[in-house]
């Protein structure tokens, strides 16, 4: 080591001894017995300390020996000088950190032992000592306490989603609080997540929409920046859902980009909460759900799905016939909801956004083609909102491990392109849909081919359950055995599946079948082909086996209402064969139904059903539909509670045949009692904008509530520039363009005037 000394003069040292030179190089001096010093440092005291492996030299500037002292240490790190008197040394002692006092003669004074490894040391304007390690910082104040931040995590390679929460954590030593800050850029920039958070502690954080595989936390002590700690290594955080849930009424349920539905990713168990929707307070009806299939490729029979387990990977199958890599970014579960762009800044706004703008129309997801052009292009054209709240996803079966781990079926070549749907209307608050695009894009024919819905339902305690159907409805169904269920209470509620757009067959002109939204002509939606109640400790309504051949065939049976073993199913009422179980009215109390309606039948409990409709076949890039309603509803007693889910259901399959038409009752119970001028969107806009505001329904005594209304818009100097409405105009929602492609960068108003209503807000425009 070599150091500049206060006269200009150097002292070095070196393997044959310690030497001095003038400012010019010339050798002022030499000491050939001091020839073990790698480092040197100045000391305020006059003097300097030089760093052996195992001792300590303290020496003039002449760089005489003043004296020298041996330690028991594999290494001495560094040494520094207080302005107390005193020298702190760290070492490194039979693997141990430790912090040395000492005095002016080199003497112990004190030893703290330290958590880690320090490497350097520097004193604080406050007295203080900070100590550096690997990838972290310790501080003492000027009485010699200890102040440290480790980083626990996220920091170790983990993958986290955008708009999830993750556990942030670290420990601390003597810090009242910190802040917490995120880098995605591997540390070139910050931004914060959270001020003055107490310490020790941990924050659960609520992801922002980051796309970025070098991320770094940094936490650090509120009131001393200089005390940090950083991820040890970089974490990736992306806009990545494999499950998403759908809460636009009164529903919450969870679904998988694999294909499973209706199970909580969080827990492994229900995941289909009713009644609160987003506020819901854990009440659930359903452990797991979703569409099996079953055809024939040459004459053998292959079947998949998602049961207990699932068939499906995320990703489209590409133009070459191979899977789409299932982690790329662009598989994940897509969420879009009305009206988002009027959200308050937040992760869930800008999941919503980046969804926005990214939407995967060229993967089949529902668009509204604005300029018929048939090519999607963001900006001008726009997701569909088919519901006011929308998730999409894609999905395939060409794994073969994944595949055979449902019932043991090679894969056929099926991708499904699955929207999921759901409404904030008084009349459709207790129901989600399910719109299944199913394309081959093998390269054989699937013939014979059956569609069915999966359903383990346990609705509030699974243990008190019975199932049934209505085949007039295309309905399977799952009520409480008693009035007082352990989790919904007294009284409790019906769930059930409804197939409510079956596959289609080629038929006669005079037929049409229902498809991709309207009737086509030459086809017929096919029938429900059976129902069937899967029942624990059941030999004859058992569940079919999972990962071997032969739960293909059992699955395959039972989808065309058989048996799993091939024989038919005997209605115990009246005595013949049938497709049906369990289709009698337990209402009206007649036919073959759960409990007294089954003489001899099991007892209540835990329930699974799987409702199919077939055959069909589809060709080599042939499309298929299916699409299910999943319903609930409560009414004053059990039965009564199937009664309104059965009238229910006759509502929402009348109701999508004519497209979800929004009556003129419908839009005025959904406006607000109040004027609202929302905030433009996009802003800052380049060259267009949207302005959006919403007329309240006049109040009693109003009249007709038709109302003139001007909306213009206004520079910086408040000069009218031009005006975008000026008329009459009845209660509802309205939005507006603006096209700024005349005017320069700057900020603008927009103003509202409705009688004694007026509100102005500011946009900019960035060119």
């Amino acid at each position: 080591d070599m150091i500049v000394l206060p006269d200009s003069s150097f002292l070095f040292a070196t393997n044959t001894g310690l030497f001095k030179l003038d400012k010019y190089g010339t050798i002022i001096s030499q000491n050939s017995n001091i020839k073990t010093i790698s480092k040197l440092n100045i000391v305020d005291d006059g003097y300097l300390i030089g760093i052996a492996e195992d001792s300590l030299y303290k020496l003039d500037y002449a760089g005489n020996l003043v004296w020298v002292k041996y330690f028991q240490a594999q290494n001495i790190l560094d040494v520094i000088y207080s302005p107390a008197g005193y020298y702190n040394a760290s070492i490194y002692e039979n693997n141990k950190a430790i912090l040395l006092k000492l005095n002016k003669n080199g003497e112990i004074l004190k030893t703290v032992q330290l958590s880690r490894k320090i490497q350097s040391l520097a004193l604080c304007p406050d007295g203080g000592l900070i100590m550096a390690g690997d990838r972290f910082v310790q501080k003492t104040d000027s009485t010699g306490v200890i102040k440290y931040i480790k980083y626990v995590r996220p920091g170790g390679g983990e993958k986290i989603n955008s708009s999830a929460n993750t556990f942030i954590g670290w420990s601390s030593l003597n810090i009242d609080f910190v802040h917490v800050e995120i880098s995605a850029d591997g540390g070139n920039s910050w931004n914060n997540i959270i001020r003055y958070y107490p310490s020790p502690g941990s924050f659960n954080w609520s992801v922002p929409v980051i796309n970025s595989d070098s991320c770094l936390i940094k936490v650090k002590d509120s009131y001393d920046f200089s005390i940090s700690a950083v991820s040890d290594t970089f974490f990736s955080i992306k806009p990545y859902s494999q499950h998403e849930y759908i809460s636009a009424n009164e529903v919450l349920m969870w679904v998988g980009n694999n294909s499973v539905g209706s199970n909580d990713p969080q827990t492994g168990g229900n995941g289909f909460y009713w009644p609160g929707g987003i506020n819901h307070t854990y009440q659930s009806a359903i452990f797991s759900d979703g569409l099996c299939w079953g055809g024939k490729i040459n004459g053998e029979t292959r079947v998949n799905g998602a049961t207990y387990r699932t068939g499906l990977r995320p990703g489209n199958i590409l133009q070459n016939g191979t899977a789409a890599d299932p982690f790329d970014l662009k598989y994940r579960v897509y969420k879009i909801k009305k009206n988002w762009e009027y959200l308050p800044p937040s992760p869930e706004r800008d999941k919503y956004e980046f969804n926005f703008l990214n939407w995967p129309a060229e993967l089949g997801a529902p668009w509204i083609d604005n300029n018929d052009d048939g090519i999607y292009s963001p900006g001008i054209d726009q997701p569909d909102y088919i519901g006011d709240e929308v998730l999409f996803y894609v999905a395939n079966d060409l794994d073969t491990v994944t595949s055979r781990s449902t019932f043991g079926s090679d894969p056929i070549g099926l991708e499904f392109q699955t929207t999921i749907f759901a409404f904030e209307r008084e009349d459709l608050m207790n129901v989600v849909f399910k719109k299944y695009k199913i394309i081959n894009k093998g390269s054989n024919d699937l013939t014979d081919l059956y569609f069915g819905y999966w359903a383990d339902n346990d609705l509030g305690d699974a243990n008190d359950d019975y199932s049934g159907c209505d085949t007039l409805l295309n309905l399977c169904f799952s009520y409480n055995s008693n009035n007082n269920d352990g989790v919904y209470g007294t009284p409790p509620p019906a769930v059930g599946h409804m197939l409510l757009q079956t596959p289609r067959n080629l038929s006669s002109d005079n037929d049409s079948a229902y498809f991709d939204g309207k009737w086509v002509k030459g086809y017929k939606n096919i029938s429900l082909s059976s129902n069937v109640v899967f029942i624990k400790n059941s030999p004859y309504y058992r569940d079919p086996q999972m990962t071997v051949y032969a739960g293909t065939i059992e699955l395959y049976n039972y989808m065309q209402g058989k048996v799993w073993n091939g024989s038919n199913f005997i209605d115990p009422i009246t005595g013949l064969v049938t497709k049906f179980i369990l289709p009698g009215d337990p209402v009206a109390g007649i036919g073959w139904y759960d409990g007294v309606g089954w003489p001899g039948g099991p007892q209540a409990g835990d329930r699974r059903y799987i409702i199919t409709a077939g055959p069909c076949s589809i060709a080599p890039m042939d499309t298929q539909e299916v699409v299910i309603a999943i319903l609930i509803n409560k009414g004053t007693d059990r039965l009564n509670s199937l009664s309104v889910l059965k009238q229910d259901a006759v509502y929402y399959r009348d109701l999508y045949y004519t497209n979800f038409p929004v009556s003129v009752d419908d839009q005025k119970s959904m406006l607000p009692d109040e004027f609202i001028l929302y905030q433009n969107y996009p802003n800052p806009f380049n060259p267009s904008t949207k302005i959006k505001f919403t007329l309240p329904s006049p109040s009693q005594g109003e009249g007709p509530g038709v109302r003139s209304i001007t909306l213009k818009i206004y520079d910086i100097l408040g000069r009218e520039i031009t005006t975008l409405i000026n008329k009459e105009l009845a209660p509802g929602n309205y939005e507006v363009e603006f096209n700024a492609s005349s005017l320069a960068s700057g900020v603008y108003f927009y103003r509202l005037e409705a009688g004694s209503f007026i509100q102005t807000k500011k946009m900019v425009l960035l060119r």
